[in-house]
């Protein structure tokens, strides 16, 4: 299928189908084969321009073309399913992957067809739904070539066949320019094969295509081949340090992971992928060289690929992973895409066939791969991963991801049901972490939202959940996280800055634990350190539902520091993004009190008391005893002087 279509039998004689069509529908359940897929899907990929009658009729008359050629028992049909037996046929893309992986080898006649043409080349897509197919195992099959020409290489240069390693590592350079790895490959041939001028060359080459069309630099480790050392073949194997500079992080780096689409179809089970998308985001956060955008932005767009790009770039970010998941009984289908904003090109894309057992572990190699195709730099970097205690039965993973949804609703009655989903969660599986740090973090909530009379049993309550989940897996940023934001309001400074400081250290994109340490930071009377993480915590999240908390805290951050324009400026913003909240009302108050616009002040604290009538300073007084008293009581002054009393 590498170029046009050919089927022959092993022997040699070319076969021929009667109709493009069929020769469409047979590579269609060839990749991969032993995959069942539905008859009305199959007559709308291929015939959705006709009615559904003609359209089954046509397909009916494929299969039978098909049987004709391949043998009577080849395509397997059931109920109203169709499954072309893996056993009957081989493909050209079946060596390829199979190369890839080192499984098999393949000459460089077939490496070099590979490079240098299409999958079904000259196909015309009879749908927008076999397009997307099409261009999906098309970008696969160039990762395929790539990785299977770099076995290649490798193989002649340990040979000593070094013009043969070229000629590779040049058509594996033409095949995509922009892709620096593969221009590092090119130039470590060069120099092992001694030819330091055409190396010095083509990394001139490099650093100017890359200028030009995708307006980067080249990466240290492209840069470092030609200096005393630096184009060793060990150095490949080693681990790449972290970026040093912000930029790099911030920059190159930077992903979305955008909500994968649940194509099973049944109502109320998405959360499965919206659960596969937090986690990758959450594995990759770890990875210190990807800054990656908080999902609670991230889930605002749609994951359809040919969107990704435009995400990518409201964003701000290069890169956005997309993908989909289909579950049918036990088996999981997972398919993954890497676009590239700059460009708009996907520059990876891979599919996962997998036991719903295997759930894990299929998230684990898609890490690896993404990690692998962002940036060369990075695939070498072979550092541990830190340690995950998941759960071996996917209903709890899931009831977690389903009870977090709701707790970030940030309502009464969605916290309550998300209690009841984590309690869910731990009934089937009692050494979940994340569940007991999701009890931990619904506590908190209730406390800073009124949502409990008094907030003490409830922080206690909380504390005890978030010190099970962290006897239960140590290295879980969430769960330091949730006990570092209880610790905040329960007055224990110390521990809450180191708590949620390990937080960003276990996942440096964790956009909520940046803004917890900003809490903390103006709890201990440090307001212009808290402007920084609430500034970090914008960036990682921009579209972020909890946007006006980080902006009213700005506003205290500012109110602390004298700055009453900007404090006001920054409690408008936000009492504009959450209108049924009063926590930016109380900021905007005590703002315009000291601004000497009193009498706005006691409109602005009329319309707080109608969200909340149980507001009081004694209420307010009792969240907040652990700031810092000079502020606290400013603040409460202010509100007073804005027309609060003690006790409602």
């Amino acid at each position: 299928m590498l170029g046009g279509f050919e089927l022959r039998r092993v022997d040699g004689p070319v076969l021929v189908l009667p109709t493009r069509k069929a020769e469409m529908l047979l590579a269609y359940l060839a990749l991969p084969a032993g995959h069942a897929h539905s008859r009305d899907k199959l007559a709308a990929l291929l015939w959705g321009d006709r009615q559904d009658a003609q359209a089954r009729a046509s397909l009916r008359n494929a299969i039978a073309a098909l049987r004709a050629v391949l043998g009577a028992d080849a395509i397997r049909g059931e109920r109203d399913m169709v499954e072309l037996k893996p056993v009957h046929l081989s493909t050209d893309i079946d060596r390829l992957a199979a190369a890839a992986a080192g499984e098999a080898a393949i000459g460089d006649a077939f490496l070099q067809l590979a490079l240098r043409t299409e999958l079904l080349e000259g196909v015309v897509p009879p749908s927008e739904s076999f397009a997307d197919w099409l261009s999906f195992e098309r970008t696969r099959c160039v990762g395929l070539s790539a990785r299977a020409a770099q076995r290649a290489i490798a193989t002649h240069e340990q040979a000593g066949r070094f013009a043969a390693a070229i000629d590779l590592a040049q058509r594996l350079v033409a095949r995509d320019p922009l892709r620096e790895h593969s221009q590092r490959v090119l130039i470590r041939s060069y120099l092992a094969a001694g030819e330091q001028s055409r190396a010095s060359a083509q990394l001139q080459s490099c650093r100017e295509v890359l200028a030009r069309e995708l307006g980067v630099a080249i990466s240290d480790e492209t840069a470092a081949l030609l200096r005393p050392g630096g184009g060793t073949r060990g150095a490949e194997s080693r681990p790449s340090a972290a970026p040093a500079a912000a930029d790099a992080v911030y920059g190159r780096f930077s992903i979305a992971v955008l909500p994968f689409a649940d194509l099973g179809g049944e109502p109320g089970q998405d959360f499965l992928a919206e659960g596969f998308s937090e986690d990758l985001i959450t594995e990759l956060s770890r990875r210190r060289e990807f800054m990656v955008i908080a999902r609670q932005s991230s889930a605002q767009f749609s994951g359809r690929p040919e969107t990704a790009s435009a995400a990518a770039t409201e964003l701000s970010v290069r890169y956005a992973l997309t993908g989909s998941l289909r579950r049918a009984g036990e088996r999981l289908r997972v398919t993954v895409q890497l676009i590239d904003a700059l460009g708009n090109r996907c520059i990876w894309a891979q599919r996962y066939d997998r036991a719903v057992a295997d759930i894990f572990a299929v998230q684990d190699e898609i890490v690896a791969s993404t990690v692998a195709s962002v940036d060369a730099e990075v695939r070498h970097d072979e550092r541990e991963r830190a340690a995950r205690k998941l759960p071996s039965e996917l209903d709890a993973w899931e009831l977690f991801h389903r009870g977090l949804w709701h707790v970030y609703r940030f309502t009464r009655d969605d916290v309550s049901a998300g209690e009841r989903l984590f309690e869910q969660a731990l009934e089937r599986a009692p050494d979940f972490a994340l569940a007991h740090a999701g009890l931990a973090y619904a506590a908190y909530v209730k406390a800073v939202f009124y949502f409990v009379a008094d907030p003490k049993p409830a922080i206690a309550g909380g504390l005890a959940q978030a010190g099970q989940a962290l006897s239960l897996d140590g290295d879980s940023a969430f769960a330091h996280f949730a006990i570092g934001r209880l610790l905040t309001v329960a007055g224990d400074l110390d521990r809450a800055l180191h708590h949620l400081a390990l937080a960003i250290e276990l996942n440096p994109s964790f956009a909520q634990a940046h803004f917890g340490l900003a809490q903390a930071l103006i709890y201990a009377a440090r307001p212009q350190q808290a402007l920084e993480s609430i500034a970090t915590a914008r960036r990682l999240s921009p579209k972020d539902p909890l946007a006006s908390m980080m902006l009213t805290l700005s506003s205290f951050c500012h109110y602390s520091l004298t700055n009453y324009a900007q404090a006001e400026a920054d409690a408008r913003h936000a009492a504009q993004l959450q209108r049924h909240e009063t926590w930016s009302r109380l900021a905007l108050a005590v703002a315009l009190v000291e601004l000497d616009r009193v009498e706005e002040a006691k409109t602005v604290v009329a319309e707080a008391r109608r969200i909340e009538p149980s507001l009081s300073l004694d209420s307010f007084a009792r969240l907040v005893a652990s700031a810092p008293q000079e502020l606290r009581m400013r603040v409460w002054t202010g509100l007073k002087a804005a027309g609060i009393a003690h006790q409602s």
